[in-house]
Parts: structure tokens; sequence; C-alpha cells
């Protein structure tokens, strides 16, 4: 009985050794993966915010365009 459950706790032992290496690539690529959605995510979000605050000043621009299109005197 004894040597079984040392036998046991010998495979369970190498199977953690041989697995370690695979958890800690794991547990890289899910860090990675997380830091790249943060980035898009980021980057949409300053993109979404950069289109909101410029939407007013291009409702400026085509107002003064227009007013200047109207202003227009024509030479005869």
């Amino acid at each position: 009985m004894r040597d079984d459950l040392s036998d046991i706790q010998i495979r369970l032992a190498d199977i953690n050794r041989r697995a370690a290496p695979v958890l800690e690539g794991h547990a890289r690529l899910t860090g990675a993966v997380n830091k790249a959605v943060t980035l898009v995510l980021t980057i949409a979000a300053v993109g979404l915010l950069t289109v909101v605050s410029l939407m007013p000043t291009e409702q400026q621009l085509k107002s003064h365009a227009l007013d200047n299109q109207e202003q227009i005197t024509w030479q005869k």
C-alpha cells in the first residue's frame, strides 16, 4: 500500500514537472491577449472620443463655409 502511494506521488510529480512549462506558456499567452485586447479597446475609445469632439467643429466649419459662399459676389 505504501509503495502504491509512493508510485502515484512519483507519477504525479512527473506529470506536474512536464505540465509546468505548458501552463507557464499558457499564462503568458493569456496575459499577452489581455494586453492586446486592452490596447485595441483603448485605441477604439480614443478614436471615438476624437470623432465626437470634432463633430461640433465640423458643423462650425460647414456653417462658415456656407456663410462664405453666400457672401461671394461675382464681378460683371
